[in-house]
């Protein structure tokens, strides 16, 4: 059997649960020979190999060409192919869309059709020894597994028609780079309205009035409440008229005029996928999607300790109760505080919260497998702490109240009074063994209504106190790692984004979990957007890039609501995807884009010593003149323990200081300076430390 792997580290793993030696770029044992992929072997062929670059460029065919990075590991995986063709063939790529076409172009390049004897590996567990061979047990035909790679070639081959077509023919016409993605210029557009609704906000004042109500009985209680006032089913204002006439009622009796009580429920977290913990890992630790992905990725590979990274799922599927239940029991040894909770679990196929066949995909929900080696470092911890947590939380039962609503009058005028009641405490009883995080995430009630309204003689109440609170509406978010991530999942409408959604239905999400953490870094190597106060913000490159796109025949690439369909399709009817995606692109390139709706972007940063454009890379900013022999050295986004935004570039190459930096020492603690340029000493950076004022 011959068994192709996806990474080097994984094929070692199968190698050492099958006692296979290696030799060379391959392991051998008794009937088994194993190898691996580096990623993507073959890559698309470019335009010119097709054509002379005349628009639109649509090949009849997609051509494959080897990867000039992983030439001599393409040569021993084809070779092995060719040579074990008529034998028994186990494809152990990553169990997902990419790891599916990482695969079939191998199988393609080899010249292998006949897939009778070919099956797939696929589990979502970390890779032991027992998991290797029982994956391997139950191994399914590739077969099965064709509409997913259907999936996912046409995704390969409609990103390439846009993003071949559409950036060489705006950037042509612009006469400057361009690039144009089919799914990230969608979000560079979303990113754009919510920075448009931002600065086109105009705040207004408006005002809310408050009652405090206290009894007026001996010995019916001392127990206070707070009232908001509401007219017309309103309870802000323009002004403040209402002030005078509502502090003329102090003193005067409240009248109950109705009451409410409804019995509600708070279910408990559900359990984690990518994107879900991507987000949470920003919000609670300030980590970008990439390196959370990162994180969970070593927690999956190296310290087997995790579930498969990559899932779109916040579900189990039934047949995952007695794995949930066995690892809870092993969590609750290795860490004695959760021995609280083992009388409350509920691993039933009933839970269908946390196990459901139906909303199952691929993968199941990223779980712990196992307590944390001892050797992970902290990054890892506090990763591993969340998805141990969201585990644990996940399973126990739902925290219950009533919802109280009480309407008092006074003198005319309405008030209403909001509490809850907790009846059954359920899993917030264990918030103080499980982290807080898991209580941010519940949907936060306002304070009126988590005050307690127990005790309260409502036949006894006078209106003692008013308050008048001036308030400003606040203009919406911007974007960050968290919150764009959301949208890339779930991209429902709201009135800063336009998202058209006549049926009101769950649209298609942008891109997938193993791919929407690669678009941001994309957008910001491209110029597009820039991160400020861990913001998104779209740059006058990107506003230059969606006005020319919103005034073309290439429109439809800036626009959410298209994007969000064409991610339907794909998902519905590939071949017919890849058709449409075909006519739109040759449609939209048949009429001439004017240069006036782009005009000539103009470099924002000169080089300071020869005066060209200074431009971003991946990692760095760079002299475009360093051919010319320009002495300027490229400045790293990230050196000395700390980043630098475009801002600081900026600054630096024009000979201003930066903004105040934390930079992280060698020890372990922090330090704060700003930085600037030393034309003396070869350009270097040199940090600048601030005198502090004297008392």
């Amino acid at each position: 059997m011959l068994i192709i792997a996806e990474k080097p580290n994984v094929a070692k793993e199968f190698a050492d649960a099958l006692s296979c030696r290696k030799t060379g770029g391959i392991y051998s044992g008794k009937d088994t020979t194993i190898t691996n992929c580096k990623g993507h072997l073959f890559n698309l062929e470019e335009p010119k190999h097709y054509t002379s670059e005349i628009f639109p460029i649509i090949p009849e065919r997609f051509d494959y060409r080897a990867n000039p990075n992983t030439s001599e590991q393409t040569k021993i995986v084809i070779s092995l192919l060719k040579k074990h063709r008529n034998e028994e063939i186990l494809i152990a790529t990553d169990a997902d869309r990419e790891g599916e076409v990482i695969a079939r172009e191998c199988l393609m390049m080899a010249g292998i059709t006949d897939f009778s004897r070919i099956k797939r590996f696929w589990v979502s567990q970390a890779l032991t020894a027992e998991v290797i061979k029982d994956g391997i047990r139950n191994a399914k035909p590739l077969s099965e597994y064709n509409v997913l790679s259907a999936q996912g070639f046409a995704r390969q081959h409609a990103d390439w028609l846009v993003g071949m077509n559409f950036s060489r023919y705006i950037s042509r016409a612009a006469n400057t780079k361009l690039p144009v993605g089919r799914v990230q210029t969608a979000i560079l557009s979303a990113i754009s309205e919510r920075c448009d609704a931002i600065k086109n906000f105009r705040s207004e004042k408006y005002f809310e009035h408050y009652g405090i109500f206290r009894p007026t009985r001996v010995g019916s209680g001392n127990t206070e409440c707070t009232g908001i006032y509401f007219e017309n089913n309103t309870t802000k204002f323009p002004d403040d008229s209402r002030s005078q006439k509502l502090k003329e009622c102090v003193g005067k009796k409240a009248i109950l005029k109705e009451k409410k009580e409804e019995e509600k429920s708070v279910e408990p977290p559900q359990l984690y996928n990518l994107n879900s913990a991507q987000k949470d890992a920003f919000k609670f630790f300030g980590y970008s999607a990439n390196e959370t992905l990162s994180i969970i990725q070593s927690l999956y590979d190296d310290l087997k300790c995790v579930s498969y990274p990559r899932t779109p799922s916040k579900v189990m599927g039934s047949g995952n109760t007695g794995l949930c239940q066995d690892v809870f029991n092993e969590l609750c040894r290795a860490y004695p505080k959760y021995r609280k909770l083992t009388a409350s679990e509920d691993f039933s196929v009933s839970n269908k919260r946390c196990f459901n066949d139906k909303k199952l995909e691929a993968h199941h929900a990223l779980i712990p497998l196992k307590a944390l080696p001892e050797n992970a470092d902290e990054k890892q911890m506090n990763i591993y702490t969340l998805i141990l947590e969201r585990f644990m939380a996940a399973f126990l039962p739902e925290s219950k109240y009533i919802q109280q609503v009480y309407i008092l009058e006074v003198g005319g005028n309405t008030f209403k009074i909001s509490g809850r009641k907790t009846t059954e405490p359920g899993w917030k009883k264990f918030t103080d063994i499980l982290s807080d995080r898991h209580v941010s995430v519940q949907s936060k009630e306002t304070e009126s209504e988590e005050q307690s309204l127990d005790g309260i003689d409502w036949n006894s109440l006078v209106l003692s106190e008013t308050e008048t609170k001036e308030k400003w509406t606040k203009p919406p978010k911007y974007f960050n790692e968290a919150s764009i991530l959301s949208f890339m999942e779930n991209p429902k409408p709201d009135q800063h984004v336009s998202v058209h959604n006549e049926q009101n239905e769950k649209l298609t999400g942008l891109g997938t979990p193993a791919t929407r953490h690669t678009f941001i870094p994309k957008l910001t190597a491209n110029g597009y957007i820039e991160l400020q106060n861990k913001n998104f913000i779209c740059t006058r490159l990107g506003e230059t890039l969606l006005s020319a796109l919103r005034n073309s025949s290439l429109k439809q690439v800036a626009d959410i609501s298209a994007t969000t369909q064409w991610e339907k399709d794909l998902a519905e009817n590939p071949e017919t995807f890849e058709k449409k995606m075909k006519d739109f692109v040759r449609q939209a390139v048949s009429t001439e884009i004017k240069i006036d709706h782009i005009g000539i972007i103009e470099n924002e940063i000169k080089c300071p010593a020869c005066g060209k454009p200074v431009k971003e890379s991946a990692k760095n900013w760079f002299c475009t003149g360093y051919k010319d022999g320009c002495k300027f050295k490229s400045l790293w986004k990230e050196t000395r323990g700390t980043k630098f935004t475009k801002s600081d570039i900026k600054a630096l190459c024009e000979g201003k200081k930066t903004s105040l930096k934390k930079c992280a020492k060698k020890d372990g603690g922090n330090y704060e300076c700003r930085f600037v340029l030393n034309k003396e000493n070869s350009w270097e950076i040199e940090p600048v430390f601030e005198k502090k004022k004297k008392k």
